[in-house]
């Protein structure tokens, strides 16, 4: 029981270390490019390109997790096409937009809709036809010369870049973003256990979980500058500044994974699984944080709630109240 115990420490400590190193690596990330902000195509024939769509001959595609999605040649797919982690290669036609998050998007085929991309590269190859906008975040894009694009491609990491006056912010957000959602994915397939407990704490006592959040926010700078001031307690200090942000990167996680639940409980239920739900949740904190004004309040009370119920459930080794329902592990 005592190593079972000093494996979960190590575990439920590791997020602080790991947030650590890839904000720090992520600072330093820049993406080279010179791509311009938007390219405007060709706009001729687009209306011909959606006159002159086929009929559907390919079965509507659900969202896809870390796994290659090909569109065959011969094949017509209505709907969306959406990709975690994983490369999309259209041979065939989309009637619909493409997403794609973390993967390569290459097309020689045709795309009626919208193809967007968020940390991978875009490449048209020579046949392609593409009836619709390409917005590249994160990422670069190429275009062969016998390929037909009909709308722009719009750059939109630099895009956001220029809007905010800050280019390498907006790429530093990229990355980070990116972190949570490996991270959060990452701790519940770990620690399913934990990331529930401190889950179901934060949904049973949110109030309590607030005010302990904020309590321990206040008190923590106190608490490491006297144990710095004593040189023997350096160590401690920095084993407590450690379990702190293991602690904020936990709660986060536990916050992410209800905001994804209630997100794609609402869209796609049928899709609702666990990994879609963390990593959707994840990304709509980003995103929301990084909002001009507003954004910092918002994850302040969501880590403040997140870190309550970290400390409340004991590190989401114990359940601190009732659930309402069975807790779904």
């Amino acid at each position: 029981m005592q190593k079972v115990s000093r494996r979960q420490q190590l575990m439920l400590m590791l997020p602080g270390l790991v947030l650590l190193t890839t904000f720090f690596i992520g600072g330093c990330i820049k993406v080279v490019g010179d791509a311009p902000i938007a390219y405007a195509a060709e706009t001729q024939g687009s209306i011909q390109a959606h006159a002159g769509a086929p009929e559907c001959r390919g079965e509507q595609r659900k969202p896809s997790l870390e796994s290659v999605v090909v569109v065959s040649s011969g094949e017509v797919i209505c709907g969306d096409l959406t990709s975690f982690g994983g490369a999309v290669v259209i041979h065939g036609v989309v009637n619909g937009n493409v997403i794609a998050f973390a993967g390569n998007v290459v097309i020689d085929g045709a795309v009626n809709g919208t193809v967007t991309l968020y940390g991978g590269n875009f490449t048209s190859q020579n046949g392609a036809h593409i009836n619709g906008d390409i917005h590249v975040c994160g990422g670069r894009w190429s275009r062969e010369e016998d390929s037909q694009l009909y709308g722009s491609i719009i750059d939109c990491t630099k895009g956001v870049g220029l809007l905010l006056g800050n280019d390498e912010g907006v790429t530093f957000r990229f990355w980070s973003t990116l972190a949570w959602v490996v991270l959060g994915i990452l701790l519940t397939t770990l620690l399913p256990e934990h990331v529930m407990l401190v889950r179901t704490t934060v949904r049973s006592k949110a109030r309590r979980s607030f005010a302990i959040g904020l309590l321990s926010i206040l008190l923590a700078p106190v608490v490491l500058a006297v144990l710095f001031a004593l040189i023997i307690a350096i160590p401690l200090a920095i084993i407590v500044a450690v379990g702190l942000i293991a602690a904020w990167a936990l709660g986060t996680v536990a916050i992410g994974w209800i905001v994804g639940d209630y997100i794609l409980h609402r869209i796609v239920p049928h899709q609702n699984t666990r990994p879609m739900q963390v990593g959707v949740g994840l990304t709509v904190l980003a995103l929301v944080g990084s909002l001009p004004h507003i954004g910092w309040f918002i994850s302040l009370i969501a880590g403040l709630l997140g870190l309550g119920a970290v400390f409340l459930s004991r590190f989401g080794t114990r359940l601190y109240s009732q659930p309402r329902q069975p807790l779904p592990l």
